[in-house]
């Protein structure tokens, strides 16, 4: 995909992975929309770049499907969609005493988000000239192995990557390229203050800028290439995950779907 002139779309873009990928489409030439839950911190990020900073809560089908057509308006498309936007919840990792409305925020956000965000790039994209396009989706190595201080998070991540390297197949028709960025441990708000203690039992902290550099390289590759987690760790260029296949009959059914452009 070409980016030099396009429009890019990042939810949780007000910090952390987001902002750093933000402003690495915005060096590639690109037009930006920031969104986050918080206002200020968007249009701190946008008006650096000269991009749209617009509030929503990622949880809300209604509060995305309008900011993407907000950013289709003002800026004119949406071309590449970097569905990012995370959040932890605290609990002590025992699913006994798991809080079922901490449950549900999780679940809201690490997972809600990308589905309606994915809906919603989608549709809107299809009201545009046809031209390569992308989505990505920010999932985790928690997306990829058992994480068993964070159960629901993982769940989360782990349906993430199931969700979109599902619907590749199904969109690589239309020229919509979807990639899944799996990071290590990095510095972001989810990480929180944990640092230091992170560091010191030997586990090294990736900067976003790392992973910035993950979502630019899913961007820009070919579209044959759709369908693929991308794996970022410290140290390490971002590189392609490779899933054991299950031969079974039942893949005679497991065939991509054609669109139907239903509204």
């Amino acid at each position: 995909m070409e980016l030099t002139g396009r429009v890019a779309l990042i939810t949780g873009g007000g910090s952390g992975i987001g902002r750093a990928a933000a402003q690495r489409f915005a060096a590639e030439g690109m037009r930006v929309c920031v969104v986050d839950i918080d206002a200020h911190a968007a249009d701190t990020v946008a008006s650096s770049l000269g991009g749209l900073g617009l509030q929503c809560d990622v949880s809300d089908p209604d509060q995305v499907d309008a900011t993407f057509v907000a950013c289709a308006g003002e800026l004119g498309s949406v071309d590449l969609a970097f569905l990012n936007a995370g959040i932890t919840v605290h609990w002590s990792g025992d699913i006994g005493t798991l809080d079922l409305a901490d449950y549900r925020r999780s679940v809201g956000v690490n997972l809600d988000g990308v589905v309606f965000g994915a809906r919603a790039a989608v549709r809107t994209m299809r009201t545009l000239p046809a031209d390569s396009r992308a989505i990505l989706a920010t999932a985790s190595l928690a997306g990829l192995v058992p994480w068993h201080p964070d159960a629901v998070y993982a769940l989360g991540k782990h349906a993430v990557v199931g969700l979109l390297r599902s619907i590749a197949p199904n969109l690589a028709a239309e020229g919509i390229a979807v990639h899944t960025i799996c990071p290590g441990i990095t510095e972001t708000g989810v990480l929180g203050d944990r640092r230091v203690l992170v560091e010191r039992i030997g586990v090294p902290v990736m900067e976003p800028d790392a992973v910035a550099d993950a979502a630019l390289t899913a961007a820009t590759a070919p579209l044959d290439d759709t369908g693929t987690c991308w794996v970022v760790q410290h140290g390490k260029p971002p590189w392609p995950m490779t899933f054991t296949g299950v031969p079974a009959a039942d893949q005679r059914l497991n065939t991509p779907v054609r669109p139907t452009h239903s509204p």
